[in-house]
């Protein structure tokens, strides 16, 4: 479809196509209307976008000026989510290449993505060291052991080695107790979150182990997710966080926030020392 000859609105565009829609077409028509959109990705867990425009449009990509923060998210996870008010849907796209010296990005491989991608408003971190969980599903008495892969407010998610992976018990619905020990960075925050909450029935929430607090939560798999690259699968879990235990969960989620800022500032700056 050409629009050499005949330009008509983004609005138009869409009536025109309707559910059959040419992604590179309308990002063109974004281009030449000069609106904004913005870039998102996902780095160690945490949301980061990027609000920009389209510099240029080819034959089958898109040129995009980045911040030095989101040219590494880019380079990190070698794609990204387009997204905007002149948007219609969330679009997929691959990193083609990157300039440094330039600031910005060219994009190719569009397709649409899944409508919540950028949407969400709980904040999910990755730990920073390994933290082991420990889950019992309602209905066994075993106790198993998986690495955590993330830890928002509201759930979690754990990895589970293929060979490893308790298909039956860890399936959408099912009920569980799962606990977090965290790391002896919180021991100090929570000794003075008990210090303010003097209930027994708030003790007994956060079991001591050494320098490290345990958080006890009762939840339900929602959604398990095979990772075929590494041979695994995610088994992402919603949690009922309680009183202190939710509080020591947003401290600790507070933390890895801004190390997580931080990192991703001092990864910028290593890639442009290396690469530029």
């Amino acid at each position: 479809m050409k629009f050499a000859a005949t330009m008509f609105p983004l609005t138009q565009l869409l009536q025109r196509w309707g559910h059959d829609m040419d992604l590179l077409s309308i990002l063109r028509q974004i281009a030449r209307e000069q609106s904004s959109i913005r870039l998102m990705n996902i780095y160690k867990g945490l949301p980061i976008s990027y609000d920009t425009n389209i510099a240029s449009v080819g034959a089958a990509e898109v040129q995009i000026p980045c911040s030095k923060n989101h040219i590494a998210c880019l380079y990190h996870q070698g794609e990204s989510y387009l997204m905007g008010e002149s948007i219609p849907v969330v679009i997929r796209a691959k990193v083609l290449r990157l300039s440094l010296a330039k600031d910005y990005a060219v994009l190719s491989d569009f397709e649409s993505a899944q409508d919540n991608i950028g949407k969400r408003m709980q904040i999910r971190v990755e730990p920073g060291e390994p933290i082991m969980a420990s889950l019992e599903f309602k209905g066994s008495s075993f106790e198993f052991i998986a690495p955590l892969a993330d830890l928002s407010a509201n759930g979690a998610s754990v990895f589970f080695e293929s060979t490893m992976f308790p298909g039956r018990l860890s399936k959408p619905g099912s009920e569980l107790t799962m606990s977090i020990p965290l790391p002896d960075s919180m021991a100090h925050k929570v000794k003075k979150l008990v210090a303010q909450k003097t209930t027994g029935e708030l003790r007994k929430t956060l079991p001591p182990q050494g320098s490290q607090v345990v958080v006890n939560a009762h939840g339900k798999v929602v959604a398990v997710t095979p990772d075929v690259e590494f041979n695994r699968y995610r088994v992402s879990v919603q949690l009922a966080f309680k009183d202190l235990s939710r509080m020591v969960i947003l401290q600790y989620i507070s933390m890895r926030q801004s190390e997580i800022i931080q990192d991703l500032h001092l990864f910028a700056e290593d890639l442009y020392k290396n690469k530029k």
